[in-house]
Order: C-alpha cells, then sequence, then structure tokens
C-alpha cells in the first residue's frame, strides 16, 4: 500500500513539472500585453488566486530585494554572474515583480515608442482561435506562430520546431505534422506569411489572388524560371513561356513588382488605420559618471496572492484528522486550487527571473554596443551561449527573446536583433554594413556582381560563399545588379 502511495505521488509530482514547464513556455512567449489578458483569465479560472491590493506601492517594491535586484553594472558585464539571488519562502509573495523595485513614483516611465494594435504573433493567435483545431494542432501551430522572425519568415526547419513541442510541451509530435500545420498557418492573413523563403512566399500569396491569365502567368514565372525572373531576364522567359517579352515584362510589373510583398511580417505597419507600435519590455541605462549599466524589468503585469480565506482552509485540512466524505471532497477541491494558484504565481516568478537573466547576459556578451550604439561593435551571439549562461534550454532563450523589445538611448530594439552568427570572427552587423558601403561606393553604370562583393568581402576577410553574399543583399533589399543597372539607367 506504501509503496502505491509512493507511486502515485511520484506520478502526480512528474505530471505537475510537466505543467509547470509547459505553463512556463506559454507565458514566456507572451507579451505584457498579452499577458494581462492571461492573468485575468487565469484569476477567474483559478478560485483560489487574486490580484493583490498593492495601495501603498503601485510599482511593487519590496524590501526584501534589495536594490540591484534589477540591475547588471559593468563589472558584471566583464564576467560576473549577471543574475541576482533572492529568497523567500511565503507562497502567497508576489515575487516575480521585484525586477522592478528600483523605479519610484517619480520616474520617468517611457510611453510606447512604437505602439501597436496588435502584434504580429497577436493578430496570428487571433486567427487561429477562430479555426476548429484540436489541443495537439493548437499547441503546434502557436509554437510555429512564436518561431516566427519580424520579417514573417518562418526559418526554423518543421523538425526543429517538432523537438521543441516534444521535448518542451509534452506534446509527441513529428515533423509530418508540424509541416501540416505550417500550411495552416500559411492560410492565415497576411499573406505570405510562415514562408521559408522568397520564392515560396510570393507564390503564397499570388495563388491567394483572383485566378486570371496574369496570375497564372506569374506564378508559372515564380515557380518555374525563379532565377531569370529575378534577375529581370525577361527575353529568356518570353523563349521559355512562349510570350511576348513585352508581355512579360508587364505582369511581372504589375503581378510581381507591385502586387507582391516580400516581407508580409511588416504588413500590419503598413495598414493606413493603424501603424504596428511596440511597448518595450527592457530598459537599458548608463550612467555618465559611473559608467555602469543598469538593466531594468519593466513591472506592467500585476501581483497576485494566494487569497487569504483558500490559505486558511488549506492550512486547516493539513492539520488531519477524520473527515467525512463531503469534507474530503472539499479538501480535494481547496489543495487543488490552492496548488494550482502556488504553481501559477512560482511560473510568473520564473517568466520574470529569465527574462531579466535573460536580458541581462545579452548586455553582458554585447557590452560595446549598450556602450556605443555603434552596430559595428556587436559580437557574434548565438541563442546557446546565452542559454549555457543563465542555465537554460535554448527553446527557452527562444522563448524569451520572441516579441520582447528594449528600450535604449537612440531607439528601440528587438531582443532579436543582438542574435547573429559567427562570420570569420565579426557579427553579420558588419557583414551587412560592409556590403552596403560596396553597394553604395560602386559605379551606378557597372554595379558589381554578387561574385564581384564576394571577392571584394573576401578581401575584408570574409569568408562568404556566392550564396551567402546574395542572400544577405535580399536581406538588406538591396536589388541585383542587372536590377540595379536598369534603375541606373
Amino acid at each position: 500500500m506504501a509503496k502505491q502511495g509512493l507511486t502515485l505521488e511520484q506520478t502526480q509530482r512528474q505530471r505537475l513539472a510537466l505543467e509547470q514547464q509547459r505553463l512556463l513556455g506559454l507565458v514566456l512567449e507572451k507579451s505584457d500585453a498579452e499577458m494581462a489578458e492571461y492573468i485575468d483569465n487565469k484569476v477567474n479560472e483559478i478560485q483560489a488566486l487574486e490580484k493583490k491590493n498593492d495601495d501603498n506601492d503601485e510599482y511593487g517594491n519590496h524590501d526584501d530585494g534589495g536594490e540591484d535586484n534589477n540591475r547588471m553594472s559593468d563589472d558584471h558585464a566583464r564576467g560576473d554572474d549577471p543574475v541576482s539571488e533572492n529568497s523567500g519562502d511565503d507562497d502567497t509573495a508576489a515575487w516575480y515583480r521585484f525586477f522592478a523595485n528600483n523605479r519610484s513614483r517619480d520616474d520617468e516611465y517611457f510611453a510606447p515608442t512604437a505602439v501597436s494594435e496588435k502584434t504580429l504573433q497577436e493578430y496570428l493567435n487571433d486567427q487561429l482561435g477562430e479555426l476548429e483545431l484540436d489541443e495537439t494542432q493548437q499547441v503546434v501551430a502557436h509554437a510555429i506562430v512564436g518561431n516566427l522572425e519580424d520579417d514573417g519568415y518562418l526559418r526554423r526547419t518543421a523538425g526543429e520546431i517538432a523537438d521543441d513541442v516534444t521535448f518542451n510541451e509534452g506534446y509527441m509530435v513529428d515533423a509530418e505534422q508540424v509541416e501540416q500545420m505550417i500550411k495552416t498557418v500559411q492560410s492565415l492573413d497576411p499573406p505570405g506569411i510562415a514562408a521559408r523563403d522568397l520564392r515560396e512566399c510570393m507564390l503564397l500569396q499570388l495563388r491567394r489572388k483572383p485566378q486570371s491569365d496574369d496570375v497564372n502567368m506569374a506564378i508559372t514565372m515564380v515557380e518555374k524560371y525563379f532565377d531569370d525572373m529575378a534577375s529581370l531576364r525577361f527575353d529568356a522567359l518570353a523563349r521559355k513561356m512562349g510570350v511576348d517579352a513585352k508581355r512579360i515584362e508587364e505582369v511581372f510589373k504589375h503581378q510581381i513588382r507591385r502586387g507582391l510583398n516580400p516581407f508580409p511580417g511588416n504588413a500590419l505597419a503598413s495598414r493606413s488605420d493603424s501603424s504596428q507600435q511596440v511597448t518595450p519590455d527592457f530598459d537599458v541605462e548608463l550612467d555618465d559618471e559611473s559608467g555602469r549599466l543598469t538593466v531594468t524589468l519593466r513591472n506592467n503585469i500585476p501581483a497576485l496572492q494566494i487569497s487569504e480565506s483558500y490559505a486558511l482552509m488549506n492550512e486547516r485540512y493539513k492539520e488531519g484528522g477524520s473527515l467525512s466524505v463531503k469534507e474530503n471532497k472539499e479538501k480535494k477541491q481547496i489543495q487543488d486550487a490552492y496548488q494550482r494558484a502556488s504553481m501559477f504565481i512560482e511560473v510568473l516568478k520564473q517568466r520574470q527571473e529569465t527574462l531579466f537573466n535573460t536580458m541581462s547576459a545579452i548586455v553582458k556578451c554585447q557590452q560595446q554596443y549598450f556602450l556605443t550604439g555603434d552596430e559595428r561593435t556587436l559580437r557574434p551571439l548565438g541563442q546557446q551561449q546565452i542559454a549555457d549562461m543563465i542555465g537554460k534550454d535554448v527553446t527557452v532563450v527562444s522563448r524569451a527573446v520572441s516579441n520582447k523589445y528594449v528600450q535604449l538611448p537612440w531607439g528601440v530594439k528587438s531582443l532579436k536583433f543582438f542574435f547573429s552568427e559567427d562570420i570569420n570572427g565579426a557579427s553579420r552587423h558588419e557583414v551587412y554594413d560592409d556590403l552596403k558601403k560596396l553597394v553604395a561606393g560602386e559605379d551606378k553604370a557597372h554595379p558589381m556582381s554578387d561574385d564581384a562583393l564576394c571577392a571584394a568581402l573576401k578581401k575584408m576577410g570574409y569568408q562568404l560563399e556566392r550564396r551567402t553574399v546574395a542572400k544577405y543583399r535580399d536581406v538588406l533589399g538591396i536589388p541585383s545588379s542587372t536590377v540595379r543597372r536598369k534603375m541606373a539607367q
């Protein structure tokens, strides 16, 4: 009997641990605006949970935290652990709010510098909510949306997303199931979303247009003769398609160049009735006198606690004694609600800790940029490096930086901005900068081909393949040499 009880207890703990991990992954991806609504729903759902009445201190200051809980100095940035240790054993305390305790009522608070009716992820998740998806499909679809880049492209593979969902969400899925849900996400607005490359992005948009001879011709150009089309080789296209070159040029001009958006993630920002705006999650400030960098995680989510009545009833049932059937049923309900409330408060604490530690680690790695604002000082940085620094899995870091922004003296930056691969000891931002300079300084009548740009970059020390240079050129919105030559003419 004892063995059976022990097994049940272990199973219950494992279930709770998995549920807590799943909840953490969910709340890490949410913006503060999404969190406010999510917390309201949880307060209504969990009877033992309530918002803390904190009239005396709207910023959530606590004496037990200390002023440096949400600060990281330049000493930390040189190698010390940016994570401050905090302790406490009160289940009802809103520990997750201690990160903003260095702010007072008189401090200036930055209003949203780029505010949005809805972020891209919010807009897509709203549409997903209207579809008839089972629980697993919903989890996979939200994971796909959470992995979209700011420009709307999906650059992680179906296999990688399947691994994330399996290991972090507890749903056994494979790449094929993810691929099916990618198609579902691609059916949402804006057209072209979740494409893996420019060709797929164009095809997704063209196939959503009302069918006509011109649209069908444009689809054929993109699907079968993409390289010729991208290089504006209209004569070659005309020969291969058996169509007059002038007709080809007209279809390209109206259906592709003017009719498609190569960056569908920016579609919300281009609407006439609203502009995409973001509210920063962090502030990073430099003290001119001490040279210390300070990281602040803004305190935008309400403090929660377990209601006093549930806390008292839970304590009473801990005392034991014989209970009636009705009392046993009530005991189970009370303890379950208490446990769920405690877990949710702990998850919010872990969310804030993880966000703060992630931002602090980024500042530590990219200290020169935060001191100067010079993008050329950005070092190559991968999410795995940050994961190792804060002792978390890389998928946790991926969620923590998703849709998160930092307010700097020179503007607002996405946290994803600070990550780039190592290119011969340089960051992608440095390569971008040098590539833009090469194009800006070229002979406009004889622009540099991708081969020429590749050779010039190699002379600067960047060992890049031609296709990589072409990819970077596309990312920067620089047309091919053929197009640049025609534009100059």
